[in-house]
């Protein structure tokens, strides 16, 4: 059940690398390869990036919404919808607006996605190993991310985007058939017998402890009944929880991430390697990939807070490799021959250091240091200020070549990262094997340090 969900996951991702391979193929002169029979302008080239971030700045609202009124399966089930269309969409595109309208639709579903995927697998799992099956979510986005750099140089526009319609309805088909409702949400709308039923089938039906774990449930959300937006800014707690997720998902978009996914083959154009653009694209979509296994093992042995720490440090430290190198190629009379391999090496790091804690854990932490009367709304308030960030990296992304040159903008990707690194040891808590009720208490009387056990 848990890979079906997941591949919900990676549907989403696939919009954020999508149009690496699909610009060089906008670009061309070729009919037979851009259906516009045109090329793309910058203008045009700005809003198909950033136009899947203005979607997913509002999908959080709706899918979350119908998460709390509706149920958590429902939602997930609703959020698959724009992805087919989106795809479908583009694949039988002639016209740019009928890609930016596809782009729209893929945000919205992956706002939606990145909002509620967390919630609904934090509340099937146990607290023992809530932190690695929240982090699975991790490998599934970024095979989504992988995807396009594996095949999409290959297909043309319309194949590539029917296989990508046929994530998400191969997702409908078997989640609707074996998902299961959390039981917090049951719980939540007083169906106690189709919770117990459901915490039966999430842990096995010989199961001895989920009377218990029922109970818990039960005494954990009377304590929590009916939430608002004030009462995050009114508890302590909460603000503390809400300022925490709020910055460490800022610093994920001040990564750069989603900018270099974006514009990576340009990227690697750009840094004159000679190494293909195409085989560096896989390349890093392979690191990608390959280094999503290890959060999911890591997580509940070394912590979120350790995982973050040194997340935020590697990725400031490979940003700052790479605009070194494009200010000795482009501000220096010194020849980057030698070290043309710095680039992929360095984007290998990044990739690798992001996906340790800082491309996952907010959301995860976001899922955990809520109570459930406010986590629809918390979950809606960040994942969408996730893509403002995002939108205004990736729509901007060229401007801030052309005003700061490209070391430049790697540099304030790494000066971001840094700030994170302080701002995680002064301040995010561990909550590594700690019950939901647990990681409230913590942050109402103990010190992050106090919970770092």
């Amino acid at each position: 059940m848990l890979n079906s969900v997941n591949l919900l996951a990676t549907a989403g991702d696939v919009a954020l690398s999508w149009t690496s391979p699909i610009y060089p193929k906008l670009y061309s002169n070729d009919s037979s390869v851009n259906p516009l029979g045109r090329p793309i302008t910058e203008d045009e080239d700005g809003w198909l990036g950033s136009l899947v971030t203005i979607g997913a700045i509002v999908g959080p609202l709706p899918f979350t919404f119908i998460a709390g009124k509706f149920g958590r399966k429902i939602s997930i089930l609703c959020i698959a919808v724009p992805y087919i269309i989106s795809y479908c969409t583009m694949a039988f595109a002639r016209t740019i607006y009928l890609y930016y309208f596809g782009r729209v639709l893929a945000g919205l579903g992956m706002g939606g996605g990145y909002a509620v995927l967390p919630m609904y697998i934090a509340e099937i799992s146990e607290d023992s190993n809530r932190g690695m099956m929240t982090m699975t979510l991790n490998v599934f986005w970024a095979l989504g991310d992988f995807i396009p750099f594996a095949v999409g140089p290959f297909l043309s526009i319309m194949w590539f985007n029917i296989i990508l319609a046929a994530i998400p309805i191969v997702f409908v088909v078997i989640f609707y058939s074996i998902g299961i409702e959390t039981p917090y949400y049951l719980v939540g709308v007083n169906r106690i017998e189709e919770a117990e039923k459901s915490l039966l089938k999430l842990r096995s039906a010989k199961n001895k402890g989920v009377p218990r774990e029922l109970e818990n449930i039960q005494i954990h959300l009377k304590e929590d009944e009916g939430g608002h937006f004030s009462d995050i800014l009114r508890r302590k707690e909460l603000r503390k929880a809400f300022i925490i997720c709020m910055v460490l998902i800022t610093a994920q978009a001040l990564s750069g991430f989603s900018a270099i996914t974006f514009y990576l083959q340009s990227i690697f154009e750009a840094s004159g390697t000679s190494i293909s653009p195409e085989i560096s694209s896989l390349v890093f979509g392979l690191g990608l990939l390959m280094s999503s296994f290890f959060a999911p093992v890591l997580i509940d042995r070394l912590g979120r807070r350790i995982l973050t720490i040194s997340s935020c440090f590697g990725t400031s430290l490979s940003l700052l490799l790479i605009g070194a190198f494009f200010y000795i190629k482009d501000s220096t009379d010194l020849s980057t021959d030698s070290i043309f391999w710095i680039p992929i090496l360095s984007l290998i790091l990044f990739i690798f250091s992001l996906n340790f804690g800082l491309g996952a854990i907010p959301f995860t932490l976001c899922s955990e240091l809520f109570p459930n009367n406010v986590k629809q709304i918390a979950a809606s308030a960040v994942s969408s200020m996730c893509w403002i960030a995002t939108f205004i990296i990736t729509r901007f992304f060229n401007d801030m070549n052309a005003g700061m040159g490209i070391a430049g903008s790697f540099w304030f990707f790494s000066a971001s990262c840094l700030a994170a690194t302080i701002f995680s040891i002064i301040f995010v808590p561990e909550t590594k094997g700690k019950s939901f009720s647990d990681i409230q208490d913590m942050l109402k009387y103990g010190s992050a340090k106090k919970g770092n056990k």
